[in-house]
């Protein structure tokens, strides 16, 4: 079962899925995939292990993971009357909008940035909802924002129902992520963690791997 906000249940006959969307090329993806170690044979087997182990293993992922994958983009929603639009529409409508404008990836900064002048900022046209004219938001959580509750406490259910966790591609600095792990160190569940570099998180966890999550995951038997 795969939940739209990022956290996946292993079925009993499931497989791992890693795709590279049209828009993004494998080498424009590794410009936003930071460096890593060669992939460890012992430490994959250690992996493998922790997951054949597993009777009810939770899968929390971040961004890691959505650079390598393509997972498909986020949706639009207007703050007025909810109406919402896949991202690749607004896009569309943001090209139309303004016609001398485009990027490609390796024109971007790492962080996503780009430098613009005072009058390239004042000259963007932003569009509004087609519906009713309102401002558009994207669908996501931002640094700062809070999350439903809803959704947090649905989460919290699922840590208690798992017998392990596996967090994938997530520094976990951020409280919204990090505090289903304690969770799930409340219960004393066995922790993985599958990030390049440190994360929040890695005293609390069994197994640590810096390897990318596009090159690991697929050498994985999740049946």
């Amino acid at each position: 079962m795969r939940m739209s906000f990022g956290l996946t249940f292993r079925a009993a006959k499931g497989h791992w899925m890693v795709n590279i969307s049209r828009q993004c090329s494998r080498g424009s993806i590794r410009l936003f995939v930071p460096p890593s170690p060669p992939l460890d044979p012992e430490k994959v087997k250690e992996l493998q292990r922790f997951i054949t182990l597993s009777k009810r293993l939770l899968v929390m992922t971040g961004a890691g993971i959505s650079t390598e994958s393509g997972i498909p983009d986020y949706r639009v929603l207007c703050l007025d009357c909810g109406e919402q639009i896949p991202r690749a529409v607004l896009q569309e409508r943001f090209e139309a909008l303004n016609r001398t404008w485009s990027a490609e990836a390796h024109g971007l900064a790492p962080d996503g940035d780009v430098f613009l002048t005072e009058g390239q900022v004042q000259s963007f046209q932003v569009p509004s909802c087609a519906r009713c004219g309102g401002p558009l938001k994207p669908d996501v959580v931002f640094f700062g924002d809070t999350v439903n509750p809803d959704k947090v406490d649905f989460v919290h259910r699922r840590v208690k129902e798992a017998d392990s966790l596996l967090v994938v591609g997530s520094s976990l600095q951020v409280y919204s992520g990090y505090r289903f792990i304690l969770t799930a160190r409340e219960k004393q569940l066995p922790i993985a963690i599958l990030n390049i570099g440190p994360t929040r998180s890695d005293d609390l966890a069994c197994l640590k791997l810096d390897s990318p999550c596009g090159e690991l995951l697929p050498l994985i038997d999740p049946r």
